[in-house]
């Protein structure tokens, strides 16, 4: 009997791999938090946004705020990789385990960031009238990609693991461009009607 199957696994599921899984969990959501509560300043929760609709409408290049964005995701990636390598202390991870996560983690947070996804979430939900709706579609979202950061990490021991991890974020950080110039398009030659509501000031999520 293999390891895997006295500690309830599926044959040919090592335990390592479990194991990983949920050290590598654990550690993006505390980093998370200290990331994204602890660590992230005003200025920054302010400015790393996509821009209203008014914005846009007034030439705001839809663009704006990405410096803002990557700034917060990087003291926010530096805090999740120091959690990450506290679990790896007591929890057996390879170095690409780890590094998959935190790519994916951070393309996916700047992604999410940037808060058209929630307003749109929100608008389809019909929850406008929820005050804290923002905040906690934001959050949700953000638990949802670290659940698969750590999934497919803990998959991954190989050089070639982490290439394809950074080249699927860059993906998503150009799908992100992508539809914030395509909307922005769409608002100034006001040929349909606004998809994403003016997002809500102030919140830090």
């Amino acid at each position: 009997m293999t390891l895997a199957v006295s500690a309830g696994l599926p044959a040919g599921y090592p335990l390592t791999t479990a194991l990983a899984f949920l050290g590598v969990l654990a550690g993006l959501g505390v980093g998370h938090l200290i990331g994204d509560m602890l660590l992230q300043p005003d200025r920054l929760a302010r400015a790393k946004a996509f821009p209203s609709d008014d914005q846009l409408a007034a030439g705001i290049h839809p663009w704006t705020g990405w410096p803002a964005c990557l700034a917060h995701v990087g003291l926010y990636l530096a805090a999740q990789a120091a959690t990450v390598v506290i679990v790896a202390l007591l929890v057996p991870m390879t170095g690409a385990t780890a590094l998959t996560a935190l790519i994916i983690s951070g393309a996916s947070h700047a992604y999410i960031d940037r808060r058209w996804l929630v307003a749109v979430i929100i608008a389809r939900k019909q929850c406008t009238g929820w005050a804290q709706a923002p905040f906690w579609v934001d959050q949700a979202l953000h638990g949802a990609a670290m659940l698969l950061a750590a999934a497919v990490a803990a998959r991954t021991t190989s050089g070639t693991g982490i290439a394809v991890a950074a080249g699927g974020g860059l993906l998503l950080l150009a799908d992100a461009l992508r539809v914030e110039h395509r909307y922005a398009r769409l608002i100034r030659a006001q040929q349909h009607r606004p998809i994403v509501p003016a997002r809500a000031g102030g919140d830090r999520a």
